[in-house]
């Protein structure tokens, strides 16, 4: 675990079949809690109440599920099925990647606009983390995440595989990652990420709000008077 005042990181993994471990001796429990983690991100129960409004009652009515993906966009249900099949393929080599992003109570939804926040995340905040941890082809990827708001403090939860070999290991050759948790450098390089991030905001984003807001007042300003 990696933490600040503002931000904890906690990090966790679920072993491909061939580095099957003590918490995980078998392949069916590999590909239980691989399987069930998708059904838990996305699960709508997990967002509370005061939230509704930010996701405009779209979960659990149209298509868009609780989970994002790369591209910065919430996954549906048949992307999160199809997902699911490639995951069967990738828990053979690819050990699982775990971890939970949490914040103080009023801390990130006072401090930045959270649909703007998910996207720098998938675009910008992971592939760097990524690139971090020695993965050399982010499209050699895969990764996915969902907010949570059922506790006191919002969080987020992450995982991420490799879809074929591409960590950089001694001679820079690419092979499967084959260590379980990962480092508190590279855990504390996420954290301060997210930390930086949300603080600029914090600064710059009232800033242009009240900039643009004046910038609107002299255009009105000036039209009435001509």
């Amino acid at each position: 675990m990696t933490s600040s005042p503002n931000v904890v990181v906690v990090n966790m993994f679920t072993p491909s079949y061939k580095n099957l471990n003590f918490k995980y001796p078998t392949q069916n429990k590999v590909h239980s809690a691989t399987m069930n983690m998708f059904d838990y991100y996305a699960d709508v129960k997990k967002k509370a109440f005061f939230m509704l409004d930010y996701f405009q009652g779209k979960f659990g009515k149209e298509k868009e599920m609780n989970i994002m993906f790369e591209n910065g966009e919430y996954a549906t249900k048949d992307e999160i099925e199809k997902r699911k099949k490639q995951y069967e393929k990738y828990i053979e080599n690819s050990n699982i990647e775990k971890l939970v992003i949490s914040f103080p109570d009023g801390y990130l939804e006072q401090s930045v606009d959270i649909k703007k926040f998910e996207k720098d995340m998938a675009k910008h905040i992971i592939p760097m983390f990524l690139k971090k941890c020695g993965y050399d082809d982010i499209k050699n990827m895969s990764y996915q995440f969902a907010l949570h708001t059922d506790q006191d403090n919002l969080h987020f939860h992450l995982s991420f595989c490799e879809k074929k070999p591409n960590y950089k290991s001694f001679g820079n050759k690419l092979s499967y990652r084959n260590s379980g948790k990962l480092s508190q450098k590279e855990l504390g390089f996420l954290k301060n990420e997210i930390e930086h991030y949300i603080e600029k905001e914090k600064v710059f984003t009232p800033l242009l709000k009240e900039t643009n807001k004046e910038i609107l007042e002299t255009l009105i300003n000036c039209s009435e008077v001509s």
